[in-house]
């Protein structure tokens, strides 16, 4: 018997089917589940990380590396956490580990630069840049935070470059324009500083560190108004930044404003209590306003928070000064000095000390380091002077203080006077009282460095010769400056020649031809511009028409390629009525000099006056 072939149950296959779908819908449920829960997580740590939970942030990222420890997302998550919990070693390890994951991720070399930066390895910190620059190098944030690094190094050259970069990359960033303002300040490019800072303030009109660098830029510049309103400014749109009420204060007291300082400082300390920076200078607004009980407690105070802070020592010494008690004021001078060796006002505070305990020694050896040191005047208050000067002056500094060679010593004074010249010669203003007394200090610091050395008197003398136009007796001082030059170097003819027309101008008549005459015998073809006339007028004034024309034909003859000398003697010759020679002489240097040179034209005007009146 012949079976029937089977034949599947029709209600039983879709039985199954329909099981199989229920499965397959559980599984896409689990498995969308877990997708959700995965990004879930994700989500999480990032949102703890961006909302400043850091620690929280790293706990969320360390469970995502134990579920996929090869995904480098997790690694630069906890590196970024562990970096802003100052974990610096663990952010390190982390965002090595996504430079091993993924070998070009920029960003990753970019973070562990600015950890190695944070741990002073700035050498592995400027590597990792290089590298995430060439990775990279349209990313202008990775100029701008080594940019940073260079500054740290000292490095204002390269800073500039790098600022330049991202600005060039990232126009519309104001804080990379801030950033190169303060670089731009503190190189002494003040009004390019003002420019960044422009720049910023029309990107972001309410950024409070534009105004502020601004106004350090405008101060250096001597823009008071301008200081005062963009600190106004700063403080306005940052009143919880300490550092802009400190800054404004101390503007005011470098102006004698010490009660709006004194409010400017309690606002900086009611942010940061325990600024010792801000107490300190407190202190320093409450002993000008002679109130020297709240001055010493704000000078204890700085001190007890930080007992290395040596300004601090200074001012209270200052405190003890004024208070008399010159033995505390010693005491604290010479602590200031142990901490900052380099700190010229502690000496002068004790020198004057030392001298009213009767310590005079003392006092004359304070008093010539002091001098030395120079004037170092506080931020704001510092002439102008090129940045290059300034980096000259602390490497040299640097040398002397590690060794009182005379090669240092003689290093240093180059450097003193070339940054009393550039005050003299600022290139954009003339100097004000206080800045030529700023010159005159380093000038004088230069001499006592390198006392035999005339160049350094001669220039201190022209000093005292600019300041006279605010103060009458700084001729006294240019005249004893000028003398101890020619004592030096007796052929120094430019010392002579303000020797000789400051006492032609005081009357002085005889000593005013000595000095001519030796400025002519010593330099003539330098000389004779400025002291020709001036030596036949003093002269003829004191009756000595047969001594110039003497001299002048005994100069003229030794030196013939200076026609001014023969200029002086026709003029001469002429004051003793010898018109006929006088008028020889002037057509000699007609014929001898080319007609627009200085000596043709006078000796043509000359000869043209006194052959009128001979008519």
């Amino acid at each position: 018997m012949n079976h029937p072939a089977h034949q599947p149950d029709l209600g039983t296959h879709n039985h199954w089917r329909r099981v199989l779908w229920v499965v397959l819908i559980i599984l896409l449920v689990l498995l969308a589940r877990r997708m959700a829960g995965a990004a879930d997580a994700w989500q999480t740590a990032d949102s703890l990380l961006m909302g400043g939970k850091a620690k929280e942030a790293a706990v969320a990222y360390e469970k995502l590396i134990r579920q996929k420890p090869g995904d480098a997302r997790a690694y630069m998550g906890r590196g970024r956490a562990r970096w802003r919990l100052g974990e610096f070693d663990g952010a390190i390890a982390d965002f090595t580990k996504v430079t091993e994951l993924t070998p070009k991720d920029a960003t990753a070399y970019n973070n562990r630069a600015l950890a190695y930066d944070n741990k002073g390895q700035r050498d592995l910190a400027l590597a990792d840049f290089a590298r995430a620059i060439e990775l990279n190098p349209k990313n202008a944030l990775h100029y701008f935070n080594r940019a940073l690094t260079w500054n740290a190094l000292k490095e204002p050259d390269k800073a500039l470059t790098d600022y330049t970069k991202a600005i060039e990359l990232d126009p519309k960033n104001g804080s990379f324009y801030v950033n190169r303002a303060e670089l731009l300040t503190i190189r002494g490019e003040y009004e390019k500083a003002v420019e960044d800072c422009d720049k910023a303030i029309e990107l972001n009109e309410k950024d409070a560190a534009a105004y502020f660098y601004r106004a350090m830029a405008y101060d250096q510049m001597g823009e008071n108004d301008r200081v005062l309103e963009d600190y106004d400014k700063a403080v306005e749109l940052g009143p919880k930044v300490a550092k802009f009420h400190n800054n404004r204060g101390f503007f005011l007291l470098n102006r004698g404003d010490n009660e709006a300082a004194i409010e400017s400082f309690d606002k900086a300390l009611e942010l940061i209590p325990t600024g010792t920076i801000y107490l300190n200078n407190r202190g320093q607004a409450w002993l000008n306003l002679g109130q020297q009980e709240k001055a010493m407690a704000d000078f204890d105070q700085a001190i007890q928070l930080n007992p290395e802070h040596a300004k601090a020592y200074r001012n209270r010494a200052g405190g003890w000064l004024a208070m008399g008690e010159f033995q505390k004021a010693i005491a604290d001078a010479t602590k200031c000095l142990e901490l900052l060796p380099t700190e010229s006002r502690a000496l002068l505070i004790r020198a004057e000390a030392r001298e009213a305990v009767g310590d005079g020694d003392g006092a004359k050896e304070d008093m010539e380091r002091a001098t030395i040191l120079g004037p170092q005047p506080p931020l704001g208050v510092a002439a102008w002077v090129p940045v290059d000067i300034k980096n000259r002056e602390e490497q040299a500094m640097k040398a002397l203080m590690e060794d009182a060679s005379p090669e240092n010593r003689q290093r240093m004074a180059v450097v003193r006077h070339d940054r009393a010249f550039a005050i003299l010669d600022h290139p954009q203003r003339e100097p004000d009282q206080a800045a030529l007394e700023e010159a005159v200090a380093y000038a004088r610091s230069a001499c006592v460095l390198e006392p035999e050395n005339a160049s350094h008197l001669f220039l201190t003398g022209l000093l005292y010769q600019e300041l006279a136009q605010f103060d009458e007796r700084a001729l006294v001082m240019a005249e004893k400056m000028f003398n101890q030059a020619v004592d030096v170097d007796a052929e120094h003819a430019a010392a002579w020649l303000e020797l000789g027309l400051m006492m032609a101008e005081q009357d002085r008549g005889m000593e005013a031809i000595s000095a001519l005459e030796n400025a002519l015998e010593n330099d003539p073809a330098a000389s004779a511009a400025h002291a020709v006339g001036p030596l036949c007028a003093v002269y003829a004034v004191n009756d000595e028409g047969f001594r110039g024309v003497d001299f002048f034909e005994a100069q003229y003859a030794a030196n013939p390629e200076v026609s001014a000398l023969g200029v002086g003697r026709a003029i001469m010759l002429n004051y003793l009525g010898d018109r006929e020679a006088a008028l020889s002489q002037a057509r000699d240097i007609m014929l001898i000099e080319e007609a627009g040179t200085r000596e043709h034209d006078y000796a043509a005007k000359l000869a043209a006056e006194w052959e009128g009146e001979k008519l």
